[in-house]
């Protein structure tokens, strides 16, 4: 469970927070996949994984789904500079891994070159479900774009309203006025058109 939780206030988020519980069910089905084709006695060598699905939560109308590689601490030089330039200030001790995410670069979509340092017999199976994370990354950004489009049409919507409730008050008011003299005098109400 995230430390943030999404919003679920309209109709859009709740198709957001829909597409994060997919990418999240997504994250665990790859990793009983590849544990699956790791664990078969019909794998003629050992085989091990390396990446791994990412999904946060960065506020609550913003979440990330992104492929991150597990790197090794060890107690070398080397992979003391490497662990420090991941996390800064985290201590991490030998023979735990730490993740640093991968580049994306361009698009809802890894390339699938990012995936050649896999095993050819999971390499597959990640590119299927990048895949399907792509299609949710696509989604989403679409979501929060129409959700932000939709809040600043209802802020214009109501920002007319007032302008024009506003403007036909004064155009009644000047009426009034122009009729308490008996229509002699149409200028107010000309004065008042012009302006717009």
């Amino acid at each position: 469970m995230p430390k943030i939780q999404l919003l679920s206030e309209t109709a859009l988020d709740q198709l957001h927070k829909q597409m994060y519980d997919a990418s999240m069910l997504i994250s665990r089905t790859y990793l009983e996949s590849v544990s699956a084709v790791i664990q078969s006695p019909l794998t003629e060598r050992k085989l091990y994984t390396h990446f791994l699905i990412s999904v946060r939560v960065h506020s609550p109308g913003s979440w990330t789904v992104s492929w991150c590689k597990k790197v090794p601490v060890m107690d070398t030089p080397q992979s003391k500079r490497v662990v420090a330039g991941l996390r800064k200030n985290a201590r991490a001790s030998s023979g735990r891994y730490i993740t640093r995410e991968l580049p994306k670069g361009k698009g809802d979509r890894y390339p699938n070159s990012t995936f050649n340092a896999l095993p050819v017999e999971v390499r597959a199976i990640a590119i299927f479900y990048e895949g399907l994370l792509a299609k949710l990354r696509r989604a989403a950004k679409d979501n929060r774009a129409m959700k932000k489009a939709e809040f600043y049409c209802l802020e214009r919507g109501a920002k007319a309203l007032a302008e024009c409730a506003s403007a036909v008050e004064q155009c009644r008011q000047v009426l009034a006025d122009v009729e308490a003299q008996g229509l002699r005098d149409l200028k107010p109400l000309t004065d008042l058109v012009s302006r717009s």
